[in-house]
């Protein structure tokens, strides 16, 4: 018989072991090469690839349509048989803990981080039985060898990478398109075979090579039986099974909704690109021979007397759907495939699987799509479905782009940075959610959430997390409502509290010169200048007049300038000690000596030298100037006066990694003093910290409040600006965006939008929603549906380009829960403070 070219391109590929005799013949692998190639029968080479996800499902309907129609012109420019391939793999729990749990580091945190595993683990467990979903895309051509299949491959792939990682839709990145190697393409395909088997091995090729070990024995299953519909490996069972009836309308979410079954599966689209050409020819033919029986039914019917009579309804309708299908070709401008989808599925016994293939019809007859099984071709099956590159198995239906780009592999965005921090689970994917803000162009970032939206409960797992996970960070809490004391205890951090009778002070003037040459004092001294102003201005509430800031000026730029050098001398680098005149304003509370200086530790010295406001107040005086004499006036009460909080040596200890200043006793008349003076504390540490290439973390609850105080909000923006090039992070807590734009900061919050890149929002009003979608229109309107009257502790984390919708709900019956619970009708007692430190230092 006389085969078309048609019917050519829908033979299915010749397996290497016809008959099946033992288990090392399940795989049609020919050889391997070190690049990630795979040689397979009849002269067909393949390479294998890993998708990342992008977000599909938490779109709008017209977005949608722009990713489909992205993906099928990515297709398009496929050049030879492809597949892809969504997996839902079985991890070992040893593998597990290395990939998804923090590591122990033999140090007192290690409670804490053994409490954060157990939410990890027992979130992940009820959310995914172990279960890892990853979407493969591998391609397969034809060559004469390895390296020509290595050129082959060389030439095309970039082309392919370039068109998946291309904008999918306006504000959604593509997919990135990233080469796996030999050594994961066989361990792959070992996990496959050695499912629940726990052996924790990990395949290495080089390692086969030289104890001679066969590479094939390695990955093959222990045991392998097949049967006419299913087959048992090691214990397990398994099936797979291909669709043979495709409905009239296709819907994007077939592949998503058949892959959120709980079981081990593989789902993958096999295309083999069908030349327009041939498919044209074929078509005619099929014309041409419906057409014929068409006539042969007219002219039946006329030799039988009905004249009347035409073809019966099937040819005609037949006829009809060959004209339309031409039409369709010669009208638009689409590729076709051959495509054939199978499904794998594994279950631990029969009736576990009888259960799998129930979902798995169930789920396919609402798309009105029909499985049958792969009847006696189970191995040839499992070479299809695997992404070796081989269709063994073949059932195909002529699909265009378009068509073929509905079977959707993608889903949702993940956030899964490497030793990053974690924020509970994705909602769609049910992985872990994992992300470094310190990986952002810009690493600020704002918690927002309505009361009981768990922003607090957010706010404290990141920051426990973060402390546990960057080890050498600092971290400073802005705590007008004292909700982190109790944290600070757990860590043993210090806290400062702006109360006079707890005699904790900070100085306000504490200034570290190390680095710092002359050429750079009068940067220091300006900066300085102006937080002492702010600082006075918000002493007397007002702000100085053209009489009052020269005199002021000029007496922090002597005070700041004598310290300098006296600081230089003292520690060798400026005169000697001889020839140095000490001024008058500085000799107070001094013990000034070479030997005595240098002995001290860098912070010692800044305690201990650095001016105070007692300085500036005596060099006004030292002036004999009216105004001088003036501005000192007005300084007395907070110099000598009752409200000297501020003209202390700092005796706290700012060194410890975890700062958290106390607002909540402070007297209402020096509240805005003692912000200011926090902002200048914490603008300090920043500065110190990211000159000694460390980073700071800074949380400021009740964001709100800050920037609806003039003087403090400038600090605020300032620094919102500014602590990118000094390694640090700021995050703002608040409740509403409307209690932000009603501080009057509607400028204020444009400038602190546009320096976030990292956005933590939870339940949100109607009102607020609207407000959020205006100022960040990058996140699909269809995504905020996660914000809207959100369940405690989920909703929409952004993290730069990603936004994933999250869940981060932490069982009442964990240990981090009892650390980080705010709820007022939650018992909260010093006891639970003690166990955690008791813990912490067993």
């Amino acid at each position: 018989m006389i085969m078309t070219e048609y019917a050519r391109t829908k033979q299915k590929d010749k397996p290497l072991h016809e008959k099946f005799e033992y288990a090392q013949q399940l795989f049609s692998i020919v050889s391997v090469d070190d690049t990630g190639i795979f040689e397979l029968p009849n002269s067909y080479f393949s390479k294998q690839f890993r998708l990342s996800d992008i977000n599909f499902m938490g779109v709008t309907n017209s977005e949608q349509a722009e990713i489909i129609n992205w993906f099928s012109k990515v297709l398009e420019s496929v050049p030879c048989r492809f597949s892809y391939i969504v997996a839902n793999e079985y991890v070992d729990e040893t593998e597990f803990k290395k990939e998804v749990l923090y590591p122990l580091a033999g140090d007192k945190l290690d409670t804490l981080r053994h409490a954060f595993n157990d939410v990890i683990s027992n979130k992940l467990t009820d959310a995914k039985q172990g279960l890892y979903q990853s979407i493969y895309f591998t391609l397969t051509c034809k060559a004469d060898d390895m390296k020509d299949a290595r050129s082959v491959f060389a030439s095309m792939d970039t082309a392919i990478r370039t068109a998946f990682i291309d904008q999918a839709a306006e504000g959604i990145a593509g997919s990135v398109m990233s080469p796996i190697s030999t050594n994961e393409r066989m361990q792959l395909l070992y996990n496959f075979t050695h499912i629940g088997l726990h052996t924790n091995f990990k395949f290495d090729l080089d390692e086969e090579i030289k104890y001679r070990r066969d590479w094939l024995n390695t990955i093959s299953p222990g045991s392998l039986r097949f049967e006419n519909e299913l087959f048992h490996m090691n214990g397990k069972v398994g099936k797979v099974i291909y669709i043979h009836d495709y409905p009239k309308v296709l819907e994007a979410d077939i592949i998503s909704k058949l892959s959120q079954i709980n079981c081990t599966s593989y789902i993958s689209v096999n295309n083999e690109l069908l030349p327009t050409d041939v498919l044209k020819k074929e078509l005619q033919r099929k014309h041409m021979k419906v057409g014929m029986k068409i006539e042969n039914e007219k002219t039946r019917n006329r030799n039988q007397n009905d004249y009347l009579a035409e073809a019966s309804a099937t040819l005609l309708e037949s006829n009809r759907k060959i004209e339309e299908f031409e039409k369709e070709i010669n009208d638009e401008d689409q590729h076709y495939f051959n495509t054939t989808i199978t499904m794998l599925f594994m279950a631990d016994d029969m009736e576990h699987l009888e259960s799998i293939e129930k979902k798995v019809i169930s789920s396919a007859s609402l798309k009105s799509i029909e499985f049958k099984n792969c009847f006696a071709m189970q191995k040839e099956g499992i070479n299809t479905c695997l992404g070796l590159g081989i269709q063994e198995f073949k059932h195909v239906c002529n699909m265009s782009s378009t068509s073929v780009a509905m079977f959707m592999p993608y889903k949702t965005q993940e956030l899964n940075d490497k030793g990053g921090v974690y924020y509970g689970i994705n909602q769609l994917s049910k992985n872990a959610i994992f992300a470094n803000k310190k990986k952002l162009k810009n690493r600020n970032s704002l918690i927002l959430g309505q009361s009981g939206s768990g922003k607090s409960v957010a706010a404290k797992l990141e920051t426990i997390c973060s402390y546990t996970v960057y080890k050498d960070d600092q971290f400073i809490m802005i705590d007008p409502n004292a909700d982190y004391y109790e944290l600070a205890g757990i860590v043993g951090g210090t806290v400062i509290s702006f109360d006079p009778q707890k005699q904790l002070f900070v100085n306000p003037l504490d200034v570290d010169f190390t680095g710092v040459e002359y050429s750079e004092l009068e940067g220091v001294i300006y900066e300085k200048a102006d937080f002492i102003q702010t600082l006075i201005s918000s002493c007397i509430r007002r702000d100085l007049n053209e009489d009052e800031l020269p005199v002021l000026n000029k007496a922090i730029e002597r005070v700041y300038n004598d310290n300098y050098a006296t600081r230089r001398q003292l520690n060798g680098l400026g005169n000697a000690e001889s020839e140095f005149v000490i001024p008058k304003h500085m000799r107070s509370d001094m013990v000034f000596g070479n030997e005595s200086y240098t002995s001290l530790s860098r912070e010692e010295q800044v305690r201990q030298y650095s001016p105070t406001l007692q300085d500036i107040y005596q060099c006004l005086l030292d002036m004999n100037d009216m105004h001088a004499t003036h501005v000192a006036k007005m300084m007395d009460t907070f110099v000598n006066g009752s409200l000297s909080l501020f003209n202390h040596r700092t005796n706290v200890d700012l060194d410890s990694r975890f700062i958290s200043f106390d607002l909540s006793h402070t007297q209402e008349n020096i509240r805005v003093s003692a912000m200011v003076v926090m902002m200048e504390m914490v603008r300090n540490t920043i500065r110190r910290n990211g000159h000694d290439g460390k980073w700071t973390h800074v949380y400021i609850d009740e964001f709100h409040e800050l920037l609806g105080i003039e003087c403090v909000a400038k600090f605020v923006l300032k620094l919102w600006k500014e602590v990118r090039k000094m390694s640090g992070l700021m995050t703002g807590i608040t409740q509403n965006m409307s209690d932000l734009i009603r501080s009057d900061n509607d400028a204020n919050l444009s400038q602190i939008f546009s320096n976030t890149e990292s956005f933590f929002l939870l339940s949100q009003s109607t009102q607020d929603k609207e407000m959020l979608m205006r100022f960040l229109p990058s996140i699909s309107p269809a995504m905020f549906a996660y914000v809207d009257n959100a369940v405690s502790g989920t909703g929409l984390l952004k993290m730069g380009p990603v936004t994933v919708p999250f869940d981060m709900i932490v069982k009442k019956e964990s240990e981090i829960y009892k650390i980080i619970n705010t709820d007022a009708g939650v018992k909260k007692t010093k006891d639970v403070v003690k166990d955690a430190v008791d813990r912490k230092e067993a």
